[in-house]
């Protein structure tokens, strides 16, 4: 019994329609245009937020593209985290379905589900502090029980240097893999030479 006979059932043409949409250049480009935003925010932070706890007599200031900062960083992570499983497991996108394998926002899971992504050990921390974020206050005002809940934190300038760094990295050993030929799971087949800079 196959895994989806529960779910809708795709046609062959339907499911090769879905993997044009779904391979791993188009991972990366939305990686890319999400890096594009952050990076626009960083730079352009608008917008301070003051906030007087009048209670315990405590006054928290903030810039408001911070959270949208962390959340477009981290979604970009994210894509280019899937680019690289998807390019390696190019059955992750068959039958015109998403695996459940990569259906989730844990930035560590999903690195360490590849063997070709660069500085696996050395970026863990990195990952780890988007996904806490991911994971707790960047989407909503809370997380999703009082154990994920915590006060929004403010970019610290040391992780965003390791994620502009982690980026580029991703980046050029993106562009390396995908000069080669890419075998979709029907008839796509392709290689890119990706030119200028995406992640940088």
């Amino acid at each position: 019994m196959s895994r989806h006979s529960r779910q809708t059932m795709f046609s062959v043409e339907q499911s090769k329609e879905f993997e044009k949409y779904a391979i791993p250049h188009s991972w990366f480009l939305v990686a890319s245009e999400l890096h594009e935003q952050a990076k626009s925010l960083k730079e352009n932070s608008g917008t301070a937020i003051t906030m007087h706890d009048y209670v315990n007599n405590r006054t928290n200031n903030w810039k408001a593209s911070n959270r949208a900062t962390f959340l477009l960083s981290g979604f970009a992570l994210e894509n280019i985290l899937k680019a690289f499983l998807i390019y390696e497991n190019p059955n992750y996108i068959e039958n015109g379905f998403l695996s459940n394998s990569i259906k989730t926002h844990k930035l560590t899971k999903l690195a360490k589900k590849s063997h070709l992504i660069p500085y696996k050990d050395r970026s863990i921390k990195t990952l780890e502090y988007f996904e806490d974020g991911l994971e707790s206050w960047a989407r909503y005002p809370c997380g999703l029980n009082w154990g994920q809940t915590k006060e929004q934190e403010l970019l610290e300038e040391r992780m965003w240097k390791n994620y502009m760094w982690l980026m580029k990295a991703y980046e050029t050993r993106f562009k390396k893999l995908m000069a080669k030929a890419w075998q979709g799971p029907h008839d796509f087949e392709g290689s890119y030479n990706i030119e200028g800079t995406w992640l940088g």
